[in-house]
């Protein structure tokens, strides 16, 4: 299979070019731009591509129509929505017009594909109407569900569907990709945007849109971090989680502070960052950058922002405790 528009996620590409066939309901997911849309566009055209060899060829009239959001028997939920409804959960309705849609054969294709966007906001009510097409719907259809928090979806969803995780691409890689598509920008914006990123690309091409700026509070809050790591002080690590509490953080300034304390751990491995360098052991670096994936895959979830500080603190304890120089 020809995936290789997604960057990098090496190990899911040769995982779906290895399918003999792709199964008829996935659930692709990962955080904002993490690359779902893309990899959801390249599977969308696998499903319907009428060219020879390899697919998606790219080349032939379905692939082009994907490509450019025109394809007839490609639909997307939001198709059932109005302007307002594109914002909130998805809800029963919606998804009861897409099934009822879903027994209308192709237009053109042998495929009728439907992503699913945000399929991690759908109430239950949702969820289970859409069950009942995915274990009895034509053969023809094909279910593409993005999802940030896929545990949100009902383990009889989850059980009939074949998930595929996106992963952070390497510091390298989002600056490659970056380059490419921006030629012309500065090489230190680039590394900025690219390292604050965590390796998200859809996030490390915001960040460039914004000069790769970071945001001031997360910054000072992630130098407050460091320095309780290095001065091996529990207390201080509990002290900073009470900081962030009183200082009535955001979900989105939370879910921010995550990929950027990972880009930190992952810059010191290599020799890029002296100060978090020299606060923990490279164990204690690799602990503290999986620590930063988990609470990053937490806060798509619906974790308070004062909650995962704490879990933030006492896990950085645990590490100091584990690892440190």
């Amino acid at each position: 299979m020809n995936l290789s528009a997604l960057a990098g996620n090496g190990a899911l590409k040769a995982q779906l070019s290895a399918a003999q066939r792709l199964p008829h309901a996935l659930i692709l997911s990962g955080p904002a731009g993490s690359g779902k849309r893309t990899l959801a566009a390249l599977l969308a055209q696998a499903f319907v591509c009428a060219g020879e060899g390899e697919r998606p060829c790219g080349r032939c009239r379905d692939c082009r129509l994907v490509r450019e959001g025109t394809h007839p028997d490609v639909v997307p939920i939001e198709r059932f929505l109005t302007t307002e409804e594109r914002e909130r959960p998805l809800k029963v309705d919606a998804v009861r017009a897409l099934r009822a849609d879903a027994y209308i054969r192709p237009n053109q294709a042998a495929r009728k594909v439907y992503l699913i966007a945000r399929a991690d906001t759908m109430n239950p009510s949702a969820q289970n109407a859409l069950l009942k097409v995915l274990e009895d719907g034509p053969d023809y259809a094909a279910f593409l569900l993005l999802a940030e928090n896929p545990l949100a979806l009902l383990e009889t969803i989850r059980s009939r569907c074949v998930r595929y995780a996106l992963s952070p691409v390497s510091g390298e890689e989002a600056i490659g990709w970056l380059r490419a598509r921006h030629p012309d920008r500065d090489p230190e914006a680039l590394a900025r945007a690219a390292a604050a990123s965590g390796g998200w690309l859809g996030r490390a091409e915001a960040l460039l849109e914004e000069d790769g700026a970071e945001d001031p509070r997360c910054a000072a809050a992630l130098d407050e971090l460091r320095d309780a790591l290095a001065g091996r002080s529990e207390r201080a690590l509990m002290e900073w989680s009470v900081r962030i509490q009183n200082g009535k953080w955001t979900r989105e300034q939370m879910a921010r502070l995550y990929p950027a304390l990972a880009a930190r751990a992952c810059d010191a491995l290599a020799g890029r960052d002296a100060p978090w360098r020299a606060a923990l052991s490279p164990a204690g670096l690799s602990a503290l950058a999986r620590l930063a994936r988990e609470g990053e895959r937490a806060m798509a979830g619906n974790v308070s922002p004062a909650h995962s500080a704490g879990w933030l603190a006492a896990s950085a304890a645990e590490i100091l405790r584990r690892h440190h120089n």
